[in-house]
């Protein structure tokens, strides 16, 4: 790794070939992929957080096989992976990452073990709703803001504004000497 950060083209080259390889050879024994399952999205958040837009497409591509494959990944693997994914949707300009981001957001969705986290985690949801919101009212492509529309849609329990329940508090005991009235 730190030869190949001398140069950005070889870096790109190597992140590249390292990510499109992992779903191919993700483990597929539960014994060894919870030996390295957190490393891995450890190390695919630092490439997400510091790579081109090409190389964050690639990641996002892999992640999704990974997690449309794998049967022991659970939320709780997930969660750190989450929030730089979706915090990526509004703002790139390509259409490409926005579909993966989408696509990504869909096999969350759509698979309990994944989509129990926006249930327990409020400001993941929050994250959520503003990311998708921005992608609805993108101007650049009509595409993602469909998309975006039909996924807020069909999964419209995820981005229902939960109220929070206060308890009354009873005002007892007040110090009528001192009204000021």
């Amino acid at each position: 790794m730190e030869d190949t950060d001398v140069d950005p083209l070889q870096s790109d080259a190597y992140h590249r070939t390292l990510i499109d390889c992992l779903p191919r050879f993700w483990p597929k024994t539960s014994q060894i992929e919870v030996q390295y399952k957190q490393p891995t999205f450890d190390l695919l958040i630092e490439i997400i957080l510091h790579s081109s837009w090409q190389i964050q497409l690639v990641v996002i591509q892999s992640t999704n096989l990974i997690l449309q494959n794998s049967s022991t990944i659970i939320s709780s693997d997930i969660i750190s992976l989450i929030e730089p994914i979706i915090n990526l949707g509004p703002r790139t300009k390509s259409s490409g990452l926005k579909r993966e981001i989408l696509k990504f957001l869909r096999i969350l969705f759509e698979n309990s073990r994944y989509s129990i986290c926006f249930d327990e985690n409020e400001n993941l949801r929050n994250i959520l709703h503003f990311n998708i919101d921005e992608m609805i009212h993108d101007t650049r492509s009509n595409e993602i803001s469909e998309q975006a529309k039909e996924l807020k849609k069909l999964h419209e329990h995820l981005f229902l504004k939960t109220k929070k329940d206060y308890e009354p508090i009873e005002l007892t005991n007040i110090d009528q000497e001192n009204d000021l009235f």
